[in-house]
Order: structure tokens, then sequence, then C-alpha cells
């Protein structure tokens, strides 16, 4: 309790309470003692004084109880009395314990003490006149004839002590507090310097090493001012080199990361040169296989079906068959190379634009897989892009199609085309309901993926794709629009 108590104090509180607390310990320990000693010294003298005024009175008035001079005794207790106030009552008594002479204060005290002395006398020896005198005892015996009871008060006495005390008092007060002012110097001066110091030491912890001490103190505190503005010094010294260290790491990052966006923006025009030079040697090879490989095609197709005919006006009907399955196997083999055309330049890009063959792309996923249902939505609003500028968005949905249909067993995909209104973007979103993937996993990440994230990257998109095991999979695509 006493530790939870002296926490809350602040330094100003603290050496106040050194300062004033061992005067005023001081001051209330001598003020007891001395009152103490007072009282002590007081009852002694009461003790003495009544002792004596008992004694006395037994031996002086013995006359008067003997001869019965009552009113002498009276008006002797009575100037006794007047003249001691401390003497509260005093009583004799005879031999029998009645009282003779009963002198009192006006008021009797609270506190008082009680001194009793017997009034003694010697005994006479009986004397006849007639025989020889005898020879005198050795020893006579006493005789009590009465009673001195004095009753004391210290209060007078302690009254008559007390201007002394409040001397006494004042001048210890006065020690006291000539300690507490030179106490509370000595911790005022204490509290600046512990000040100075803190208020350094909030500045080195704000990050201000610039600190001015005075360091004309000797001893600890000297020591402690001095050795806070050395580390003052110390730690601006640091700090500074530290700076210098920031700075040079500072500029190697941003040499090294304007290195690495300029190597990603090469990285960049390579992936969208290099997808150029794919795209048109796709479409070189599109259209030789069009117009050389179709042509031959059909040649031999018409060729197969000219045999056909003859053979049949012959009536060879075994020349008849060769040449029928020669026409049908140069029609599968046109078919074919009509759609190795259609996946290497599709023709629907120049024709319908992005959301055209986007929507026939999705038409042959759902018309090749009975099973799984494939649809398709563009919003209202969607710009006509056609071309080079749809690629990346056709590739990617191509991609992404083919991705679904081997490894997602999903039942259901859907294709949105929308164009994001006020930031010239495109958002294609396709999503299935298949099994997922876990996106942190390292295997999730195959090349096809790969390829997508760099396909849009290159031309300043981004590929977001969200997943996970048994929810399906959502990708997300943002390209930017061509200026119109």
């Amino acid at each position: 309790m006493g530790g939870r108590f002296w926490q809350g104090w602040g330094i100003a509180a603290r050496l106040l309470a050194i300062a004033v607390l061992p005067a005023s310990v001081m001051f209330i320990a001598v003020a007891a003692t001395l009152y103490i000693t007072a009282q002590g010294d007081v009852r002694r003298d009461v003790a003495a004084r009544g002792q004596l005024v008992a004694t006395a009175l037994a031996q002086s008035s013995q006359y008067g109880l003997v001869s019965g001079n009552v009113a002498y005794l009276r008006t002797t207790l009575r100037h006794l009395i007047e003249a001691d106030p401390s003497i509260a009552c005093i009583d004799i008594t005879g031999a029998d314990r009645q009282a003779v002479v009963s002198v009192c204060q006006a008021t009797m005290p609270r506190e008082y003490n009680t001194f009793e002395v017997p009034i003694r006398i010697e005994s006479l020896p009986e004397i006849d006149v007639f025989e020889p005198a005898p020879t005198p005892p050795a020893s006579r015996a006493d005789r009590v004839i009465g009673q001195v009871r004095v009753t004391m008060s210290p209060a007078p006495i302690f009254e008559a002590k007390r201007r002394a005390l409040l001397v006494a008092f004042a001048l210890v007060l006065g020690a006291a507090v000539l300690s507490c002012l030179v106490g509370l110097r000595l911790a005022r001066r204490l509290r600046d310097t512990l000040s100075s110091v803190m208020s350094a030491l909030r500045s080195i912890r704000q990050g201000r090493f610039d600190v001015h001490l005075g360091t004309d103190h000797e001893g600890e505190l000297g020591e402690l001012q001095t050795t806070i503005v050395q580390m003052a010094e110390t730690l601006d010294t640091a700090r500074h080199d530290l700076e210098q260290q920031v700075a040079k790491r500072t500029r190697q990052l941003q040499e090294a990361v304007n290195l690495a966006r300029q190597a990603d923006a090469d990285k960049r025009r390579l992936i969208v040169r290099s997808n150029a030079l794919v795209e048109e040697e796709r479409r070189r090879i599109a259209l030789d296989l069009h117009d050389h490989l179709g042509a031959a095609l059909i040649s031999v197709r018409l060729e197969a079906s000219a045999l056909v005919a003859r053979a049949r006006s012959r009536g060879d009907a075994e020349m008849q068959g060769d040449a029928a399955r020669i026409a049908a196997t140069a029609q599968s083999i046109y078919a074919t190379t009509r759609d190795i055309v259609k996946r290497l330049r599709p023709e629907v890009i120049d024709t319908l634009g992005l959301a055209g063959a986007v929507e026939e792309l999705v038409r042959h996923a759902d018309q090749v897989h009975p099973v799984a249902r494939f649809t398709f939505q563009a919003e209202p609003g969607l710009p006509d892009v056609r071309g080079e500028l749809a690629m990346p968005a056709y590739r990617v949905a191509q991609e992404a199609l083919n991705n679904i249909a081997k490894h997602s067993d999903a039942t259901l995909t859907s294709v949105t085309l929308s164009a994001l209104p006020g930031t010239g973007h495109l958002r294609m979103v396709i999503k299935d309901n298949g099994r997922g993937f876990d996106t942190q996993s390292p295997r999730s990440t195959g090349i096809g993926l790969i390829g997508m994230r760099e396909r849009v990257a290159a031309v300043g998109g981004e590929l977001r794709v969200t997943s996970a095991p048994g929810q399906g999979t959502t990708v997300c695509v943002t390209l930017p629009l061509p200026a119109h």
C-alpha cells in the first residue's frame, strides 16, 4: 500500500516531502519530549514540595494542636494556601482521626496528590518532687497526637512552566521552519536540476538531440548532466551517420527499383512484341493454311467427287467407294483445317469484335461440353473493340475456358463483359462452380495462369484469381480500353 501511495507522487512532491517531513517529525518529537519532561519535573516537584510542606506543618502545628489554639492553626494554613497555589487543601486531624482544622481552595483540581505526615510529640516522664532525680533514660518514646494531610495539585506549577514551554516550543518551531526553508531551497535546486534533466531526456526521446544543460553542479548531479549531454551528442552523431546510410541505401534502392521498373517495362514491351509477333505468325500460318492447304483440299474433294461420278457411270463400285472415301477424308481434313485456322486467327475478332468473339467461344464450349452449362452476358455500353486490341482479352478467355473444361469439373460457368464508367477500363469476369483450388499453394500456379498474368500485365491490365477448395473459381480481368 505504501509503495502504491508513493508511486503517484511526482519529483516536486517527493522533494517537498523530503524537505518538510524530517523537520516536522523533529519538531513533533522535540515538542513531545519537552512536554513529557516538563510534566515529569512538575510531578517530582509537587511530590517533593508536598512532602516538605506536610513535614513542616507536622512540626509547626504541635503546639497549636496540644494547646487547642485552632484559630492560630487555621490562620497559618490559610496564609500558606494563599502563598502557594499548588496546595489545594490542608487537613489536620486529631489522634482520634477527627478533623481539627481544614482549609482548602475554592475549587478542587481534577488532578491532585495527597501527602500525610503524623504529628508527634515526646512523652514526658513522671517526676516525684520528694524523690531524688532519676537517671534520664537512653531514649524517649514519641506519641502521635494528630495527622497532617496536604493535597497538592500540579496544575498551577505546570501553568507557571507553560511560558517556558511556549518559549522552548517557539525555538524548536523556528529551528524546524529554518530547516524546512533550507530543505526547500535545496529541494528546489535539486528539482530544477532534475526538471532540466527530464526535459533534456524528453527532447532526446522525441529525436531532438541539441540539448544544453548547465554543468555547474559538482558530484553526482554534475556527472549526470555531463553524461546526458555527451549521450545526446553521441546519439546525434549516430543519427546523422544512420541518416547518411539510410539516404545512401535509399538511393541504391531507388536505383534498383528504377532498374526493376525499366526491366519490367522492357519485359512488357518484349512480351507485347512477342505476342504481336506470335499473333502475326499465327495470322500468316492461318492465311497459308486457308489459302493453300484449304484450296488444295477443296481441289482434292472436287477431283474425288468427279471420280465418284465417273466410277458410278461405268458401274465400277470399288472405284466409286474408294473415291467417296477420299472425298470424305478431304472434307474432314478441310473442316479440321478450318478449326485450326479459327484458333490461330479467329476471324470473328475482326468481324464481330471482342464481345462477339468471346460469345462465340462460350457458345462453342457449351456445344462441346453437353454436361456443363456455359453462359455469356455483355452489359450495355460496352465499346466495340476489334483487331489486335481485343486479342489479350480473347486469349485470356480462351485459356480460362480451356482450364475450366479440363480441370474444374464445373457444371455452370458464366462469362461477363462490362465497361467501368469513368475509368477507361474493360472488365471481364469468368466464374465457375467447380472444385476450386488453394491460391496460396505453389502448385496452384500453372503455366497457363502465368501466361495469362503476363499477357494482361504486358498491356497494363490486372488479373485477379479468387478460389478456394470446393467453392469454385473467379477470374477477374481488367484491361485498359483504347483511347478514341
